[in-house]
């Protein structure tokens, strides 16, 4: 595992536990390299307000209006209705993933209309993924390079395998520590295909804390604070049990981000999960300024964090 802490708003202190791969001498580095798996949604989701910062997208317009060529197999209603809001808020009515069948067929249902309800939906982000792309006439990766992570010095971050990263990565384990296959994502995906170290997203939990922007694209406090509202309440989650006054009372999803009401205020966060054996997770309070990273090698990881949690939950 690879653990950060942040207080103030910076990277506080930092360690790294463990090794990369079972049986293996290599132990993992400040630089090693994990899937953060769907903790890819809120940095996808900032670079989205980056472009509603710069004018260029209306979260309340219908998303189809800039992607007229996205057509939904079969042709439904529905699809005109939904917006970039709906699908940072997981409201957009798609499901998180579409059935074997309908991925055989290339369908794409929706399962309600956009706006009613909660629904997770890592379908929702990849389509939304398409139609930023098509808005900035750049694919998702040399976006982010260049709005998001060479502005940050995110250095080990990425939505596809580099070679460089693939130096660096560690190997996913099973929930009885057995070593899984390999899995090079060379494609982005702007739900689950993003590798990174615990410092790398440090930098970026620092980034939504920060009170003014510092880089030339971060975001402002309006689009930060819009990030952070009570989009919508997920009805199919459970508050997060913290120490103290931290412990998690109700579950909103913002634009990218879950937050937990508590009585010492709001805390954002997000867990990631990869079947390819990665566990890993980020939370934050905007108000007291501190938050952790934790990325784990292995399926049992929420094991840790959740151990972890009733000593650094109340940052």
């Amino acid at each position: 595992m690879s653990l950060a802490l942040l207080q103030q708003g910076q990277i506080a202190w930092s360690g790294e536990f463990g090794v990369c791969e079972a049986g293996a001498p290599e132990t993992v580095q400040a630089n090693t390299v994990f899937e953060a798996a769907s903790m890819s949604k809120p940095l996808f989701a900032y670079l989205v307000m980056q472009t509603v910062q710069a004018g260029l997208l209306d979260l309340d317009r219908p998303v189809q209006q800039y992607l007229p060529q996205e057509a939904f197999k079969p042709p439904q209603a529905w699809q005109s209705l939904i917006t970039a809001r709906h699908l940072l808020t997981h409201r957009s009515g798609l499901p998180n993933w579409r059935s074997a069948a309908d991925e055989t067929s290339q369908s794409l249902r929706i399962g309600s209309e956009p706006g009613q309800h909660f629904n997770y939906s890592g379908e929702g982000y990849f389509y939304l993924q398409r139609v930023l792309e098509q808005i900035c006439a750049q694919p998702l990766q040399t976006l982010a390079e260049s709005q998001l992570f060479k502005p940050l010095g995110m250095r080990h971050s990425s939505f596809v395998l580099t070679p460089e990263l693939d130096a660096l990565r560690a190997r996913g384990h099973d929930d009885q520590g057995q070593v899984l296959p390999l899995q090079a994502y060379t494609s982005a995906n702007a739900a689950y295909t993003f590798y990174t170290t615990a410092g790398d997203y440090a930098k970026f939990l620092a980034a939504m804390m920060s009170l003014e922007p510092s880089t030339p694209h971060g975001l402002k406090s309006p689009a930060l604070k819009a990030m952070l509202a009570h989009a919508t309440p997920a009805t199919d989650r459970e508050p997060i049990a913290r120490p103290g006054a931290a412990q998690g009372l109700g579950v909103y999803w913002g634009l990218g981000w879950a937050i937990n009401t508590t009585v010492q205020g709001d805390i954002a966060y997000h867990t990631g999960t990869n079947s390819t054996g990665f566990r890993c997770y980020s939370q934050f309070s905007p108000s007291r300024r501190s938050g952790f990273v934790l990325m784990s090698n292995g399926l049992n990881g929420h094991l840790l964090w959740r151990r972890l949690m009733d000593l650094l939950g109340d940052l």
